[in-house]
């Protein structure tokens, strides 16, 4: 109930996080995970919606730019059901580390639940708690349920009318929120407007504010479905 009572995704990712820690699982992430081909190299790019992560974790993982290395995003990509960390199979040495590295941070075993979406990219839920939570086959069920309502009620707070949206964005929050919801990271979106990527964080920060919302994905969500851009 505390998900289909909430009133905006900020209050929607902390109803999440209420109920994941209810199953045993005091860390989440929920993030949009896209791929793309640059030239003969696959990239991963990996936007926050919500997260309660161990800041030290998220540091380093930001600074080694883990996102590409991640098995849980390689994962994703393979999967349509929950599936736990331990075994996803196929690891590569940096891939082990990785995993290893992050139950030293604090995070002893996970779960993941991907949502497909039509545009190629992945909602993605990555839960984690200790081993007897995430080997907990009803927790998995659960933990389903819980981010199949999530998905559904991100939707539900998107079809509420903004307030004069349109009217509070410029022409190139406008544009640059387009491409962030093609999956664009900002420095592919700098080289398509022919300006840098920091000037390309700015106008996404600026339309962050305008339209109250704390997160870039969810922003272009937000618009996406309101009509506001046309991705």
């Amino acid at each position: 109930m505390r998900l289909a009572n909430a009133t905006d995704i900020p209050s929607l990712v902390e109803s999440f996080g209420h109920a994941a820690g209810k199953l045993g699982f005091p860390h989440y992430v929920i993030s949009r995970v896209t791929r793309s081909r640059s030239s003969c190299t696959r990239q991963t790019a990996l936007e926050m919606i919500g997260s309660h992560y161990p800041q030290e974790w998220v540091r380093h993982y930001e600074s080694r730019d883990y996102a590409a290395t991640d098995p849980v995003h390689r994962a994703a990509f393979l999967q349509s059901a929950p599936y736990r960390w331990h075994d996803i199979i196929g690891l590569s040495k940096a891939e082990r580390r990785l995993l290893d590295e992050a139950r030293e941070a604090g995070l002893p075993a996970g779960i993941s639940i991907p949502a497909h979406q039509c545009d190629g990219s992945i909602l993605l839920f990555n839960l984690s708690g200790s081993l007897r939570s995430v080997n907990n086959a009803s927790n998995s069920r659960l933990a389903y349920l819980i981010s199949a309502q999530f998905h559904f009620e991100l939707h539900r707070l998107a079809q509420i009318p903004s307030r004069r949206a349109t009217h509070l964005l410029t022409p190139r929050q406008l544009e640059c929120l387009t491409w962030v919801a093609r999956g664009k990271t900002s420095a592919e979106i700098g080289e398509i407007l022919g300006c840098s990527r920091h000037t390309v964080d700015y106008h996404i920060e600026e339309a962050m504010e305008a339209l109250n919302i704390r997160s870039r994905t969810a922003a272009a969500v937000h618009a996406t479905i309101q009509g506001i851009i046309k991705p």
